[in-house]
């Protein structure tokens, strides 16, 4: 399942799109504060990126270029954060925490990879609300409902290459510790090749190809086939989980932007085999996210 965010969104409207998801998350009880890194992008977005519109000086240096993208990126999936009514009427502490540490930090990850990993695991929840599904904020990380039946979901940012088989065994046991089946979603955006790069497309919908094939390409390369085949029986599948943002080609250089994130789910379950149908069926419950422009 893909997701494509910015392609009819007016630049001029991030820093007022920013301001209101935050708001909405302060307005809950949660801690985002002036200094956050979310109103740093605001700030920063308004005073470069909308001034070099302004003014057609068509050109930005490459940290800033490098900042301006993976803000993006961040800002979109914060709107989703904000936007999840399960987050914004949870009274669990530690969920709190969990989200008021996703403000910290700078524009781009630096040494400590906690916001952002909490980020993954929220946007992934936000996900499955806004497809309609069911969703519970408990452990592993959340759970989310299906004709009757709950589902466990242990979320995993991967960091490195070398740390795909102990993320697949520690989720394994989160999920074996619940009375459900379950699901292992991984994070690959640290491990594919093009991570902080800046990406520039010529077609939008040519960056659902490029996530497509970033995640094959990682699973061809870098998971073993035990990775699926001795999976415990409670787990279902593995949910693989990529975005980047890009610049989109036009006659405005650099001045189109969009982000992408793309689900796939792997079934650990036998080919047609009722595991098996039973996660594609799930797979085609979550759908496109139109997100409201509030």
């Amino acid at each position: 399942m893909d997701f494509r965010f910015g392609i009819d969104q007016s630049v001029l409207d991030v820093p007022v799109y920013i301001q209101n998801s935050l708001n909405r998350l302060r307005y809950a009880g949660y801690k985002a504060g002036p200094s956050c890194r979310f109103e740093i992008y605001r700030n920063k977005f308004s005073r470069l990126y909308l001034n070099a519109i302004r003014t057609q000086n068509h050109s930005l240096n490459n940290s800033d270029q490098e900042e301006l993208l993976f803000g993006y990126r961040d800002y979109w999936e914060l709107k989703g954060i904000s936007e999840s009514n399960v987050i914004l009427s949870s009274t669990n502490k530690a969920v709190k925490d969990e989200i008021n540490n996703i403000f910290s930090g700078g524009i781009l990850e630096g040494k400590d990879p906690k916001p952002w990993n909490y980020q993954f695991q929220f946007n992934l929840s936000s996900i499955f609300e806004h497809s309609g599904f069911q969703v519970e904020l408990l452990e592993p990380d959340f759970i989310f409902g299906h004709k009757g039946r709950k589902y466990s979901v242990a979320a995993k940012r991967l960091i490195s290459k070398n740390s795909i088989q102990a993320n697949i065994e520690k989720a394994e046991a989160q999920i074996k510790l619940t009375d459900n089946y379950g699901f292992i979603a991984l994070s690959l955006d640290k491990i594919f090749k093009d991570f902080n790069e800046v990406i520039t497309i010529d077609d939008a919908d040519k960056s659902i190809r490029k996530a497509n094939e970033i995640i094959l390409n990682i699973i061809r390369e870098d998971f073993l086939a035990g990775y699926f085949g001795r999976r415990d029986s409670q787990v279902l599948g593995i949910i693989a989980y990529v975005s980047f943002p890009y610049f989109l080609k036009s006659r405005k250089p650099m001045f189109e932007l969009g982000y992408t994130s793309y689900l796939m789910f792997l079934p650990t379950r036998e080919q047609d085999s009722s595991g098996w149908n039973e996660v594609i069926e799930i797979s085609q419950g979550l759908r496109r996210i139109n997100m409201k422009m509030t």
